[in-house]
């Protein structure tokens, strides 16, 4: 009976094993760490997505409840951007309505109840292009109790990416009239015949996301509001 003389591996098969286990190993780690970068990124994507669907319905918000606190004049002042504003003119001429603009979103407490208004038009926009600026400060949000809440000229200090939101108005028009130039306004107290009045009035604006960590993004979902319940 023959026996092999052999007992044991060569250095070169060692070498060899050695080779195509770290290969393996090292392919696993790759995509591991692929696969949560992704996770990761497709994370915040869907909390900015949230974010800003969140605050769209917010603007939608203040809309309704001014024509609930105005039920006189509801399709007079159902644009306004702060629905607690105390206006000195029954028809809201006085006030500050949706225009064209970047605005930051509120949230106001009164008499134990919430409500939402904008604060703008501002004089700058959110541009995280070149990092993040003073101006861009102005739209931060920080984590507040589970909630990311406005916090302007704050970078919120968090583990994880710092988001900025944006309410940006496009454009105020009377839909009453033909299409021509002077079809969009601007509402302020000499304009009253038009603004002050339950004329068909179309405001577009988006919710703007910007956030910032391995590189910046931004998301936007934009909508129409009108002076016409249920619009």
């Amino acid at each position: 009976m023959g026996f092999s003389t052999r007992r044991w591996f060569t250095i070169r098969e060692v070498l060899i094993i050695v080779v195509v286990i770290s290969v393996g190993l090292l392919s696993v780690v790759v995509v591991l760490t692929n696969g949560m970068k992704y996770v990761q990124k497709t994370r915040q994507k869907v909390i900015a997505l949230n974010l800003a669907r969140e605050w769209m319905e917010a603007v939608y918000q203040i809309r309704d409840t001014n024509w609930t606190r105005r039920a006189g004049v509801k399709d007079a002042c159902r644009l306004k951007i702060n629905p607690l504003a105390n206006e000195g003119s029954e028809r809201c001429a006085d006030d500050t309505w949706f225009s064209s603009g970047a605005y930051v979103l509120q949230r106001l407490m009164t008499w134990w109840q919430e409500y939402f208004a904008l604060t703008g038009p501002l004089v700058s926009w959110i541009n995280l292009g070149d990092g993040i600026g003073s101006g861009d400060l102005q739209f931060s949000l920080c984590q507040n109790n589970g909630r990311r809440e406005s916090c302007m000229w704050t970078v919120a200090s968090t583990t994880e990416w710092k988001y900025f939101r944006e309410i940006e108005g496009l454009w105020l028009y009377l839909k009453d009239v033909a299409m021509s130039w002077w079809q969009l306004i601007t509402c302020t107290w000499w304009l009253i015949s038009w603004c002050g009045t339950n004329r068909a009035k179309e405001f577009r604006f988006c919710s703007k996301i910007e956030y910032v960590g391995d590189g910046t993004w931004e998301v936007k979902l934009c909508g129409v509001l009108t002076n016409f319940k249920g619009k």
